[in-house]
């Protein structure tokens, strides 16, 4: 049985993971910013690899804002036993494939690999 000083209410561990996320999603967010303008100035053409890695960097970042935001209305809408309504929260959640997935769904199709458009 957990120890009663260790627990949490779900809403609250929600939303202090939804804000160590978003943090991350900053972080990214400034380290892709830091690298475009590496990039913008320097007078060599980016290979495959390297654009590549920047799509890769922007998924990423794409992928922590929506779980932020996911957390962020699940913790808002968890009742007072710890049921939520996840249809709201999934609608916050602009990459179809994330939601799909967060729903307890498995894609149909597929995966390709590539960048998810929106």
């Amino acid at each position: 049985m957990p120890n009663a000083a260790n627990c949490l209410p779900l809403k609250l561990a929600a939303e202090r993971v939804a804000g160590e996320l978003e943090g991350l999603y900053g972080r990214l967010e400034r380290l892709e910013y830091g690298l475009d303008m590496v990039f913008v100035h320097t007078t060599e053409a980016m290979d495959g690899q390297t654009i590549t890695m920047l799509q890769e960097l922007d998924m990423l970042r794409q992928s922590l804002g929506a779980l932020a935001d996911f957390l962020v209305h699940l913790a808002r809408d968890t009742d007072d036993i710890g049921q939520v309504d996840v249809l709201p929260a999934l609608k916050a959640v602009p990459l179809r494939d994330m939601a799909v997935r967060l729903e307890g769904k498995e894609k149909s199709g597929p995966v390709s690999g590539h960048a998810e458009l929106f």
